[in-house]
């Protein structure tokens, strides 16, 4: 005969009700973790997306110094070529009026072809101007630019005033000089073409 008093509950597997219990608490549990484990997974997005926005921002600011500094001084060397390339036409204005004082002066004192003394120092006198004008073109970086003969004709660097048949070159090349060109050294540029004859 069992000892056990008539009804209690007999020993044995869990009732339904204390599996839903578990079950729930289960659920709760993993439900949590999941919120946790998406709430820290947030918060390293977050973390991450504050990072690069950070990096973007500094490397814009950057970019912007860097061109703000670029367009300073690219307006500064604007400004500081306008005005040398000012004062450089106003000091060659200054000789070109010297010496067009000086040539009327020589063209006033014209002498007659019968005094061939007069004459030989009168045509001094023009060689000592034009030596005058070529040393202030030096003293403003244009220098003579002479064509190389047999290379080939450029439009750009030479001006075409005739062509011809030339033995043993081919066409379009560079085949006589009949003037000197000038150039510019600061900033490198052709002033003026030299006058050149083309093979054909």
């Amino acid at each position: 005969m069992s000892d056990e008093p008539l009804g209690s509950p007999k020993a044995g597997p869990s009732s339904p009700a204390a599996d839903q219990h578990t079950l729930g608490f289960s659920t709760i549990y993993r439900l949590c973790q999941e919120v946790i484990s998406l709430r820290e997974r947030n918060n390293r997005q977050h973390q991450e997306f504050e990072r690069r926005l950070n990096n973007i921002r500094d490397e814009l600011k950057d970019q912007f110094n860097s061109f703000a500094a670029d367009t300073q001084r690219a307006y500064q060397r604007m400004r500081e070529e306008f005005h040398g390339e000012k004062r450089i036409s106003l000091a060659l204005l200054n000789e070109l009026l010297e010496i067009n004082q000086d040539l009327e002066t020589i063209v006033a004192a014209c002498p007659s072809g019968e005094d061939l003394e007069a004459m030989r120092r009168w045509s001094e006198a023009v060689r000592v101007e034009s030596r005058k004008v070529q040393a202030a073109l030096l003293r403003h970086g244009i220098h003579p630019y002479d064509a190389i003969l047999s290379s080939p004709y450029n439009p750009a660097l030479h001006e075409r005033v005739g062509s011809k048949r030339v033995e043993g070159m081919g066409p379009l090349l560079i085949a006589e000089q009949r003037e000197h060109g000038y150039a510019s050294k600061q900033p490198e540029f052709v002033l003026r073409r030299p006058k050149v004859i083309v093979s054909e």
